[in-house]
């Protein structure tokens, strides 16, 4: 087995210049609500490297240049821009340049707080305007471009800010790989492309190197989610309730906001109950490298153990591409779901 990679900062190809010297590297896919990362770190011998500019573009690729029997081809990538480089050094320990990057530009205007509105227009329309005013190309899923509101505002807040805000209201993961950004349904198991992300297979003996698992955890379980709103017909508070459907949980959570109307209560306690589910257990599970490891990807695990095997959502996938130890991946999971959490024996 051998992984290839590639790193492009400035549009030029540098992982040639890298490669004698390049020793570790990692990109950390996230689930939304932060900035996916990449983090460099090379023999920096004598002060060698040139430092890379502060927000400079920058790609990276994974790969196997020989595919395992156990994965399949393609490549995990990164988006994004540099942030400051990091010299370290000391006396008989040598000298490394560190090189970090964030998928959003936190140096662009993206990072701005403004008050504005539109009325009578969709989630969609407004998503794209006030994202190309910041420099980004904005991909919205069809489910969640066409919801129609009287009105959307930012209140003193940036659009990387509003766009979170507004992900949790309507049950979407918001995500910025610069320069685009994207909306995508919260539990949908879809890329940014509208498509079906990949089942990723853990299986021991195989491609399972270990874990740390808590398969069923009490304190986050709800029964059921409720969000509040105002009836004016009637004059009266009412409640919107949704199962979550974890077993043996038997407490409602409750929102501590009340809705303005009964559609975005609804909406509300069903991102309630979707995200008490997937907090409902979880743990992590170091593989081998995978292009199928990805955030909102399903992952099943088999072989493990009785109560830990079963089906999972990835939060996070970690892949670290290190001199001597080759490509891994640690993958943070949740929302435990078919045998996973259940011991049957």
């Amino acid at each position: 087995m051998k992984a290839a990679y590639q790193i492009v900062i400035d549009g030029v190809d540098v992982s040639a210049t890298f490669g004698p010297v390049l020793e570790n590297m990692t990109l950390t896919d996230s689930d939304g609500g932060k900035s996916d990362t990449l983090d460099i770190i090379m023999n920096d011998m004598g002060g060698q490297l040139l430092l890379p500019r502060k927000g400079a573009p920058i790609q990276a690729l994974i790969w196997w240049a020989e595919v395992p029997p156990f994965s399949v081809p393609g490549a995990v990538s990164f988006s994004g821009v540099t942030d400051e480089p990091k010299s370290s050094g000391a006396r008989f320990a040598g000298m490394e340049l560190s090189i970090s990057a964030k998928s959003a530009d936190h140096t662009g205007t993206g990072k701005e707080k403004k008050n504005r509105q539109q009325d009578n227009t969709t989630f969609g329309a407004v998503a794209q305007e006030w994202g190309a005013e910041c420099g980004l190309s904005v991909v919205v899923d069809p489910s969640l471009a066409s919801i129609q509101r009287p009105y959307w505002a930012m209140h003193n807040e940036s659009f990387f800010n509003w766009g979170r805000r507004v992900a949790r209201e309507i049950g979407a993961t918001f995500k910025i790989a610069h320069p685009k950004a994207v909306f995508v349904p919260r539990n949908s198991g879809q890329s940014a492309a509208g498509q079906t992300l990949p089942v990723f297979p853990i299986v021991a003996p195989g491609n399972l190197k270990g874990w740390d698992m808590t398969p069923s955890a009490a304190a986050p379980a709800y029964a059921s989610a409720q969000a509040f709103y105002y009836d004016p017909k009637t004059a009266l508070y009412k409640t919107a309730s949704v199962s979550t459907g974890v077993s043996g949980a038997t407490a409602t959570y409750s929102g501590g906001f009340k809705a303005p109307d009964q559609e975005r209560a609804q909406t509300r306690a069903q991102n309630h109950a979707d995200e008490s589910a997937r907090k409902s257990g979880g743990g992590s599970l170091e593989t081998y490298g995978d292009p199928r490891a990805m955030s909102q990807a399903n992952c099943t695990v088999s072989g493990a153990r009785p109560g830990v095997d079963g089906s999972y959502r990835i939060k996070t996938a970690r892949h670290v591409l290190s001199r001597g130890l080759g490509w891994s991946v640690t993958v943070d999971v949740e929302q435990p779901q078919g045998s996973a959490g259940t011991d049957g024996r």
